[in-house]
């Protein structure tokens, strides 16, 4: 049986598109299976990551999760510290501004883009973990994009670290912005790591 495309129009945004989302209680992308990590890690690291989530205005665990999973992107590529911070430089600039809305992006997609660029300044964004008054370490929580969890692991294995000790050398900046990267990769199509990959294709005198 042969079979024919008879049909090159994209899908239209009709009822099966679901509505916009309230980041404070869904903070993650759209149609990407997530899970959930904890992370020990100290509780002064603790306390500065949940006051950059509030700055952003991301709920934390999903805060922490962009956040890591952007600077493992960036230290894949950097040579040191001083190119990886010039890298942040660029992809910071990349990430500014929007990416024209492609023909048959889902709504969903493009709704969340547009949610992750809005919030910066609503600080009333979620802050939960696990700890006691006084304790050194404390347990967070980081969500993930399910495929990274190997990676994550990996990473964690080959420089010889427990999981929360390679999660907090890769928190310990406090990166800022990530939602915006995070934005772009979803404008882009793209995953975060992927979309960090592509802006050092793209310029790679940046590294």
């Amino acid at each position: 049986m042969n079979l024919q495309l008879v049909s090159s129009s994209p899908p239209s945004s009709d009822g099966f598109e679901i509505p916009k989302r309230d980041l404070r209680h869904m903070p993650t992308r759209p149609g990407v299976s997530q899970t959930r990590l904890s992370l020990t890690i100290t509780a002064a690291l603790a306390e500065a990551a949940g006051d950059v989530a509030r700055e952003e205005g991301l709920r934390e665990d999903a805060w922490i999760g962009l956040a890591i999973e952007s600077e493992r992107a960036v230290c894949r590529l950097a040579r040191d510290d001083a190119s990886a911070a010039r890298f942040r430089d660029v992809l910071d600039v990349a990430a500014a501004n929007p990416l024209p809305p492609a023909p048959g992006l889902p709504v969903r997609a493009s709704d969340f883009a547009a949610a992750l660029r809005g919030l910066r300044g609503h600080q009333d964004a979620e802050v939960v973990r696990l700890s006691a008054p006084g304790q050194a370490e404390v347990t967070v929580s980081a969500r993930i994009p399910f495929h990274s969890t190997a990676a994550w692991q990996r990473g964690a294995i080959a420089a010889g670290q427990t999981l929360g000790e390679w999660a907090a050398e890769h928190l310990q900046k406090l990166p800022k912005g990530r939602l915006l990267w995070e934005a772009a990769a979803v404008e882009a199509g793209e995953t975060l790591a992927e979309w960090v990959l592509g802006q050092a294709v793209r310029r790679p005198s940046a590294r």
